[in-house]
């Protein structure tokens, strides 16, 4: 059993299925506050909660999206990088 999301290429994705949890986490939260069931009130959420939820998951998100672009431009760089014969044409 696979308990990560896939992303995009259909790969499993840690930082992706954390950050969609952390998401859903204050999601979860925000509409549960100041709700009542069985006596129990839900209490509310604060700015503080919500950016120590969601800074670091999101900002590790943008990060391996940003790393993943580079080294995909890098890659095709590479195999696109002309040759020099002997005699001085390019290949």
């Amino acid at each position: 059993m696979n308990i990560w999301i896939r992303n995009t290429d259909g790969k499993p994705d840690a930082v992706l299925t954390m950050t969609m949890m952390g998401f859903m986490t204050v999601l979860f939260k925000v509409m549960l506050s100041g709700v009542i069931i069985a006596g129990y009130t839900f209490g509310g959420i604060d700015a503080g909660t919500i950016a120590a939820i969601m800074t670091p998951t999101l900002g590790a998100y943008v990060a391996r999206k940003y790393t993943d672009s580079k080294v995909e431009i890098a890659a095709n760089a590479v195999a696109s990088t002309p040759t020099f014969e002997e005699d001085g044409t390019v290949r």
